[in-house]
């Protein structure tokens, strides 16, 4: 093994353990450490691997002096990453224990609209659904799910000028008289407002944040804005939705004034994407959130990993907000 394999060893070490402060700063908002802050499981397991592998060519190797030291530093590096995990939690969620609003999030994209139907028809009976909000999926596709579900007798209003769509049964709807916001960003996703915001009948952020990649940065800082202007201008809001964003892009577990419901409940690392992975390889991008008065220990948020997601590459959430 050269001395330019060591120093290239050591060099990559030392990068990788910067990179973990980088959510603690503003880097997490940069193009290209916005795509790498995201992954810490992944990097925890493939730097640990690493590391592990070096410590045995050290010690039954002839480069002992030299690997040992490296793998060490590796095996530090990779527990700054599973700590991290750790802490924000990595177990998912319990079912809520207590009745409320109940909220089905799903980005279904490409899935097709009866086998989202199929999917989920189940669910909304069963858990008294009232409110379904379908990121991405398409507003053709949103309308045909929301036709389906007319059809298995779940009457509901359908709200999506673009690519999200929020469907409300129509009780609820009628009920907290709910209307379409304006001044929306492209793509960005959708809010509608009930004539009186409470408890029972929340302000509904429904969120497709654009990803993190090369070019977007921007666009992805005025859509996080948006959310944030919403959780400080309103009261009772429920932002929910495909944000794209683990808890290392965001500032704590906060958007503005609303909190994160996970990690209120010890699970905002727990897997949402992607289902090919397994959970405890995928990340948490699909997130619900809630302003004051609203608590996130009022509320719960569950993974529903046992619906068959149709090919969907994210696990439906469940939200449930108590305190009507």
């Amino acid at each position: 093994m050269s001395s330019w394999t060591i120093r290239g060893a050591w060099l990559t070490v030392t990068l990788i353990g910067l990179l973990w402060l980088a959510p603690m700063t503003r880097l997490r908002q940069w193009e290209v450490f916005a795509i790498l802050v995201a992954p810490d499981k992944v990097i925890a397991l493939s730097v640990g691997v690493a590391a592990l592998l070096a410590l045995g060519c050290g010690i039954f190797g002839r480069r002992r002096r030299v690997l040992i030291p490296v793998a060490i530093a590796g095996l530090l590096v990779s527990s700054l990453y599973g700590g991290r995990v750790l802490v924000q939690g990595v177990i998912d969620p319990p079912p809520p224990t207590q009745g409320g609003l109940t909220v089905l999030s799903w980005n279904a994209q490409d899935t097709s609209p009866a086998d989202i139907v199929s999917a989920i028809a189940s669910v909304v009976r069963d858990r008294d659904v009232e409110v379904i909000i379908l990121p991405e999926t398409g507003s053709l596709a949103g309308r045909r799910v929301s036709d389906g579900l007319r059809e298995l007798g779940w009457s509901n209003e359908y709200f999506g000028p673009e690519a999200t769509g929020v469907l409300i049964r129509s009780d609820v709807a009628e009920t907290g008289g709910y209307g379409l916001v304006p001044g929306n960003p492209p793509w960005a996703g959708l809010t509608v407002a009930p004539a009186t915001a409470s408890a029972g009948t929340p302000v509904i952020l429904a969120a497709h944040i654009t990803q993190p990649s090369l070019g977007n940065v921007d666009v992805r800082g005025k859509q996080l804005r948006w959310v944030r202007r919403a959780c400080r201008d309103n009261e009772f809001v429920l932002a929910v939705g495909d944000f794209n964003a683990t808890l290392n892009h965001l500032p704590g577990d906060r958007l503005g004034a609303c909190a994160d419901v996970a990690v209120a409940h010890g699970a905002g690392a727990a897997s949402t994407w992607p289902t090919w992975l397994p959970p405890w390889l995928g990340i948490s991008i699909d997130r619900a959130l809630v302003g004051p008065p609203l608590h996130p220990g009022q509320a719960t948020v569950e993974i529903l990993r046992s619906v068959d997601t149709a090919g969907a590459d994210h696990w439906p959430i469940l939200v449930t907000l108590s305190g009507r």
